[in-house]
C-alpha cells in the first residue's frame, strides 16, 4: 500500500498540475506536441525483503505528447515500455551462482515539466510526477557453474506505482527539437503478491528523443 507520504506527495502534484492548469488554459493558447523517446541505464529492487541486489541494465522506449500551458509550464503523459530488473551474484571456492530478474513493464507517467533558461537554441527544464506501470512479463534467469536456465515469475503483482523526476535539456532545430533527459523513478508500493513482503523498482536512465 502506498503510505501516508506517499499519497500527500501524489496529492500536492496534482494540486499544481490543476493549478497550472486553471491559470494558464484561458490565457494562452494550448499546443499539443507529439515525440518518441528511447534510452537506457540501470534498475534495480529494493526494500526489506531483498539481497544483495545488485543494479541491473535496464531499457525504454516510447511516445509522448508535449502540451504547453505557457511558455514556462508544460504537461507531458507518456506511454513508455520499460525493462527493470536486478541481479544477484554469489561466489564460493570456484562456483559461481548468479539471478538476474527481467521486468517488462508497459508505464504511463504524467509530468509537469518547467522550463527555465531559455535562450535561442536551447532550453534547459524540469519534471516530475506520478506514473502507473503495468506488469508485461517477469523472467528469472539463473546461472550456476555455467549452467543457465530461465524461469517465469508469478509471485508479482499485475501493477505498479511510483514516482519520478528528471532534468532535461531540448534543442531547437527544424521542424523540431532533440532532447536529452536524466530520470530517476522510484515506486510507491511493493510489487511482491506477498502482503508480507518488501519489494520496490527502482531506475536510472539517460533518456533521448525527438518533439515534433
Amino acid at each position: 500500500m502506498i503510505g501516508k507520504k506517499g499519497r500527500e506527495i501524489i496529492v500536492l502534484i496534482f494540486l499544481l498540475i490543476w493549478s497550472s492548469i486553471n491559470s494558464n488554459l484561458w490565457s494562452s493558447p494550448i499546443q499539443i506536441s507529439p515525440g518518441v523517446k528511447f534510452g537506457g541505464g540501470l534498475s534495480n529492487i529494493f526494500g526489506q525483503d531483498t539481497f544483495e541486489q545488485q543494479w541491473q541494465i535496464s531499457a525504454a522506449a516510447g511516445i509522448f505528447l508535449d502540451i504547453m500551458m505557457s511558455k514556462s509550464i508544460h504537461l507531458q503523459p507518456e506511454i513508455f515500455w520499460f525493462r527493470k530488473g536486478s541481479k544477484t551474484t554469489l561466489s564460493q571456492d570456484q562456483l559461481s551462482y548468479q539471478e538476474k530478474l527481467f521486468l517488462d513493464y508497459l508505464q504511463i507517467p504524467l509530468y509537469l515539466k518547467l522550463y527555465f533558461l531559455d535562450s535561442h537554441r536551447f532550453r534547459f527544464y524540469i519534471y516530475g510526477g506520478p506514473a502507473i506501470a503495468f506488469n508485461l512479463k517477469a523472467r528469472l534467469k539463473v546461472t550456476f557453474d555455467g549452467l543457465n536456465e530461465s524461469v517465469e515469475v508469478y509471485n508479482l503483482k499485475g501493477n505498479d506505482f511510483l514516482l519520478s523526476s528528471g532534468i532535461g535539456t531540448e534543442f531547437r532545430i527544424r521542424p523540431g527539437s532533440l532532447l536529452l533527459e536524466f530520470r530517476y523513478e522510484e515506486g510507491l508500493k511493493s510489487v511482491s503478491t506477498d502482503i508480507q513482503s518488501d519489494i520496490k523498482n527502482r531506475n536510472l536512465s539517460i533518456i533521448a528523443g525527438y518533439k515534433f
